[in-house]
């Protein structure tokens, strides 16, 4: 099993480490967040506290096996003490959950991104060995408390064992690895993808260009709130390292183009998007000038699982064009792929994420 790191990194300068010596584990510690948008609130709270100079650690696991960068590894986090936050090459928390099936997913990623992590940084994948600072290898903040001082946590031991995990099975789990599962050439870790590395006087736009993609699908495929990337930051461009729109989202935009009337080249462009809002604009009785705005929005109805027409196909074909796949053509009908794929979009641009297309998401879906 292999995973996608997500990027969401801080607008902050990390300083310098002085060794490499640690990967830390973690766990948020918070009982009162574990649910379904524990891993999403964790972060946002983290991220506030970054910018006022408080606590962050690099990495973020949960949600049933997501995994969240949001700090660059090989600097200085701040989540393990004044002791070990200068030797430790990447810092990983656990977001909690009470559900046993999201744990199990949430573990698998926890562990694999940790001994990813050492591979990376050339330390062994063993836990909690030796009692120094010269004891390479993973930690858990339980172990920096006790060796290292500065710091007096005891995570993650409690938070594993309320999910039957013990220290002497963590151990077990992340020492059965070696190095060439995560650096072999003929690794399978995000084969499909294309990536773009930040380079100074980069822009979204100007990579957008580049790529012949859209602001919109690099905001969402790499789940960034706003327009700000860093040099060094590595952009997912694509799901398919030989063409920035997929096969199938290229295939789909045709069909749609083509029950619009529209010239058919597969592009989710200004023309099949004016046309599109059309369509729905006619469904609701408004003036059918391509634009959303306040009389469209005021007319259009709220949509949600079991309702049909014309005005839920123009929401399925938006959804289409900003990268939501599992849809596949519309079909008119709002069922569960339509209330999954208006959730997704929905998170992903920081929308209440029920589901339901309201005022709020039609603005963003269609703008």
């Amino acid at each position: 099993m292999t995973y996608i790191i997500e990027q969401q990194l801080l607008t902050i300068t990390q300083k310098n480490l002085i060794s490499k010596s640690f990967v830390i584990a973690h766990e948020s510690g918070n009982a009162n967040n574990t649910g379904a948008l524990s891993l999403e609130n964790e972060i946002a709270y983290m991220k506030r506290m970054a910018q006022k100079n408080g606590a962050f650690t690099s990495h973020w696991v949960g949600g049933g096996g997501r995994i969240v960068q949001i700090a660059q590894t090989g600097k200085v986090q701040y989540g393990a003490g004044k002791n070990a936050n200068p030797h430790a090459y990447a810092q990983v928390e656990l977001a909690r959950t009470s559900n046993p099936a999201l744990f199990k997913k949430d573990y698998l990623a926890y562990v694999w991104l940790l001994k990813k992590l050492a591979v990376e940084a050339g330390i062994l994948t063993s836990l909690n060995t030796g009692t120094t600072l010269a004891s390479k290898g993973i930690k858990t903040h339980h172990w920096i408390s006790n060796n290292i001082g500065g710091t007096n946590h005891s995570d993650p031991d409690a938070y594993l064992m309320q999910h039957g995990i013990s220290l002497t099975q963590f151990a077990h789990d992340l020492s059965s690895t070696t190095q060439k599962d995560f650096l072999s050439p003929s690794s399978p870790t995000k084969p499909n993808h294309l990536y773009h590395i930040v380079v100074k006087g980069d822009s979204l736009w100007s990579i957008a260009k580049k790529y012949h993609t859209t602001i919109t699908w690099l905001k969402t495929i790499n789940l960034l709130s706003s327009e700000t990337i860093l040099v060094g930051q590595k952009l997912i461009i694509s799901t398919n390292s030989s063409n920035p729109a997929p096969l199938s989202q290229f295939a789909i935009i045709k069909t749609i183009q083509k029950t619009l009337g529209i010239k058919q080249d597969g592009l989710f462009g200004p023309v099949t998007k004016q046309s599109l809002i059309r369509l729905v604009q006619k469904t609701i009785g408004s003036k059918p000038d391509g634009y959303w705005g306040p009389e469209s929005a005021s007319k259009m109805r709220i949509l949600k699982t079991g309702l049909s027409g014309w005005d839920v196909y123009v929401v399925q074909a938006f959804l289409t064009g900003n990268y939501q796949l599992n849809l596949g053509t519309p079909d008119n009908h709002y069922g569960p792929k339509t209330t999954a794929a208006v959730r997704q979009f929905q998170h992903n641009f920081g929308l209440l994420a029920d589901g339901i297309t309201g005022p709020k998401t039609c603005q963003k879906l269609f703008s």
